[in-house]
């Protein structure tokens, strides 16, 4: 109804939970809902789409080139890799999670998760079916969020489990597994034949987290899981406030992003605390 009321978008409906059949056999559910205005992609083909688009425009593409420093002069930054310094009068800073230590002054802004997934094998038709009836992308509502969606070869994608260090599952398909089992426990008996990982970024407030340093570094980052439409959107801002000073970035930019507390030494313990808080609260409510 907010949506309706303030947004003029009616796309939005509710699914009481007697219909849930009509959109997963999946368990724990009270009430759905559904947006009939969204859509979903391969986000590999989206990604290397966008590689190709760049390349075709002429832009150069360096591979396995790290940048490890940035130093940072009265108009222009110097870049080092390596092998190489490049002296640039404009940076954009796209490493999300994986930031690191390379710009300090805006890693605080954020907080790297490992996130998973897995691949089942391929399900018969009448499984697939029945296991999500719209072939829509689906996801819950808890802090830690599951989501998932049919292949076109009707495998089950599922991702489901953080973690908080640097290091990742020694098994990761044992890992989201029990993820799984508990919205499909039909699955018990099914082979996971992928399982893969990589780390993102939040922000305390799960808003993206854009901005300018020193008048020609500009950053976007802290995409909360949300990376496919708000980082598109992002690097189309950032691309227009450089090229055209168009000032739709600097609305985005005054959205202030507040520091995750704990400074450089207890940020990541703190984390560590409160999500495990909050993971705890949705293995109690489910």
């Amino acid at each position: 109804e907010h949506l309706r009321t303030h947004y003029n978008y009616d796309l939005v409906e509710g699914i009481e939970h007697s219909e849930l059949g009509d959109v997963t056999s999946g368990i724990g559910f009270h009430y759905g809902v559904i947006d009939r205005g969204a859509r979903h992609l391969h986000p590999l083909k989206y990604c290397l789409g966008l590689a190709q688009a760049a390349l075709d425009a002429g832009v150069s593409v360096y591979e396995h080139s790290a940048a490890t420093e940035i130093t940072t002069k009265s108009n222009h930054s110097i870049v080092s890799t390596g092998g190489a310094r490049i002296c640039a009068q404009k940076v954009v800073l796209a490493c999300n999670g994986y930031l690191g230590n390379l710009y300090p002054d805006i890693a605080g802004n954020i907080m790297p998760i490992n996130n998973f997934m897995v691949a089942t094998e391929p399900l018969d038709e009448d499984t697939a079916h029945r296991l999500n009836p719209l072939n829509a992308s689906l996801s819950d509502s808890l802090f830690v969020v599951n989501y998932w969606k049919l292949s076109n070869d009707r495998r089950l994608l599922f991702g489901g489990g953080e973690t908080y260090s640097d290091q990742f599952p020694s098994c990761i398909k044992s890992f989201v597994q029990p993820k799984l089992l508990s919205i499909y426990p039909e699955l018990k008996n099914t082979r996971l034949d992928y399982g893969w990982g990589g780390t993102l970024a939040i922000t305390r407030n799960r808003m993206p987290d854009l901005g300018v340093h020193d008048g020609h570094i500009y950053y976007a980052q802290g995409f909360s899981g949300h990376g496919v439409p708000t980082a598109t959107m992002a690097g189309k801002l950032i691309a227009d406030a450089i090229t055209a000073g168009d000032d739709d970035f600097d609305l985005m930019a005054d959205l202030k992003t507040r520091k995750f507390p704990g400074g450089p030494r207890l940020r990541r313990p703190s984390l560590i605390a409160g999500m495990l808080f909050y993971s705890l609260r949705d293995r109690l409510g489910r």
